[in-house]
């Protein structure tokens, strides 16, 4: 059997995080749980605009997903949806897919609106996805890119861009916003 790369693999753990009733397939309501998880974690009823503008973020992600399907699909099986991922192209015209994603989390996290998650705020959130605050000081220094103690939106971004693009890395960082942490 052949190895699949590293971004497919990674994009496979995806799909199996976002398939949580692992009925082979994903569809818009899979991407929903995630927004109503958030809005759940932080306390945030779903019309504040942060968990709106989360919503779209992913929204718009999973229409782009939807547009390198076969036409009239609502739903990805695994094979497709990494497929629509590669196909996506996030790293030319659909880099903004990503980026508005980077951002819609990012302002999720900044609970104070400092522009910067500090590592309190890091901390809830990370408590929210149920993980040990052990693994809590790596994973920030992971994401603390030029280690001035916070992270930052630009952060965000380049380590969620990582995750669908550039290294080999299976537990790359940018997995953590995405629902994945080994």
């Amino acid at each position: 059997m052949a190895t699949s790369d590293p971004i497919t693999r990674r994009l496979q753990r995806l799909f199996a995080a976002l398939d949580t009733a692992e009925e082979g397939f994903v569809t818009w309501s899979n991407y929903q749980q995630i927004v109503d998880r958030y809005a759940t974690g932080y306390a945030l009823a779903k019309s504040e605009p942060r968990i709106k503008h989360l919503e779209r973020a992913y929204w718009a992600q999973w229409l782009g997903l939807l547009s390198q399907a076969t036409p009239g699909q609502d739903r990805l099986s695994q094979g497709e949806f990494v497929a629509a991922h590669r196909a996506v192209d996030y790293g030319t015209h659909a880099a903004q897919l990503l980026e508005d994603l980077a951002q819609a989390v990012f302002n999720v996290l900044d609970a104070d609106a400092d522009k910067r998650i500090n590592r309190d705020e890091f901390a809830r959130y990370l408590d929210f996805c149920n993980i040990s605050s052990s693994d809590a000081a790596v994973i920030f220094r992971r994401l603390d890119l030029d280690g001035d103690a916070f992270i930052s939106q630009r952060e965000v971004a380049r380590s969620i861009r990582a995750f669908h693009l550039y290294n080999d890395d299976l537990n790359t960082p940018g997995g953590i916003f995405l629902g994945l942490y080994h």
